[in-house]
């Protein structure tokens, strides 16, 4: 197993089998996330990408709420001094919340996000950039970006619309609109939407059928999802050769074939 950074307060990590679970853990502030907790972030996602015991990362919330998006008030109470030059916000978020979000987007390993109650702001973009997020259907979708008076970050306005569509992403992101967890999977914003209690065996189910999968081609298959919504299509298809040389050559395409001829199904390992 490969070893992972230190965790700092408000996350957990525990390495299940296959499967990575990593939670957001300060309930008393409905998860609300802080610097630390973003750093590590990318960290965790970085290095279960190269983990070989790693098949599928699950992303949860502590309680009664996933997230409750960035804990502005943790940094309200920085350092006095100085004033930061011209651009120190977005030169802090290329190394924060931008490098987190591109490294859930393009890790080669499929994240399935669990949501219930509030999924605001930073919280909604992390459920947004997983591959599959299975929410309650009762869940509380938030961009309030523009209802505090900034703009969007952390791919909101980048994710919004080609999940759900730019009429959706204006009622979302200019009107400040909240989505129940019904509504945003009708949307195409999330994978699924299911009664709450019955959110942690839609999330089990899935997560199992990920970690006995094919991973190599999990794998490969997302990166070539997330070059298609920006790469013409004769690169694309240059990707796509790419992906299937790689994919043919695993030992899950071969156990695929010795299944077949045998009329069982295959046993795959993730390699």
């Amino acid at each position: 197993m490969k070893p992972y950074p230190a965790i700092p307060d408000g996350l957990f990590v525990a390495h299940e089998g296959p499967v990575l679970r990593v939670g957001l853990d300060r309930p008393d502030r409905r998860n609300a996330i802080t610097d630390p907790m973003v750093y590590a972030l990318v960290d965790i996602v970085d290095a279960a990408g190269s983990d070989e015991s790693v098949r599928v990362i699950h992303l949860t919330g502590t309680g009664e709420h996933f997230c409750s998006g960035f804990d502005l008030g943790d940094r309200a109470g920085g350092d006095e001094g100085e004033k930061p030059r011209v651009s120190s916000i977005s030169r802090r978020m290329q190394a924060h919340v931008n490098r987190l979000v591109t490294a859930m987007l393009t890790v080669q390993v499929p994240i399935v996000c669990t949501a219930r109650g509030w999924v605001i702001g930073l919280g909604l973009d992390l459920a947004l950039a997983s591959d599959f997020t299975v929410v309650a259907e009762d869940a509380r979708l938030w961009a309030p970006f523009t209802d505090f008076g900034f703009t969007p970050d952390s791919g909101a306005s980048w994710l919004i619309p080609r999940l759900a569509g730019v009429v959706r992403a204006r009622e979302m992101l200019l009107l400040g609109t909240k989505a129940s967890g019904r509504d945003a999977a009708d949307w195409g914003l999330v994978h699924r939407a299911v009664p709450e209690p019955d959110l942690d065996d839609a999330s089990t189910a899935l997560l199992d059928r990920l970690a006995a999968g094919p991973t190599v081609a999990f794998g490969a298959t997302k990166v070539l999802l997330h070059r298609a919504l920006t790469t013409d299509i004769d690169r694309h298809l240059l990707d796509e050769a790419w992906a299937m040389e790689v994919s043919s050559r695993s030992d899950d395409f071969k156990e695929y074939g010795h299944a077949a001829k045998e009329r069982r199904d295959p046993h795959f390992r993730g390699r």
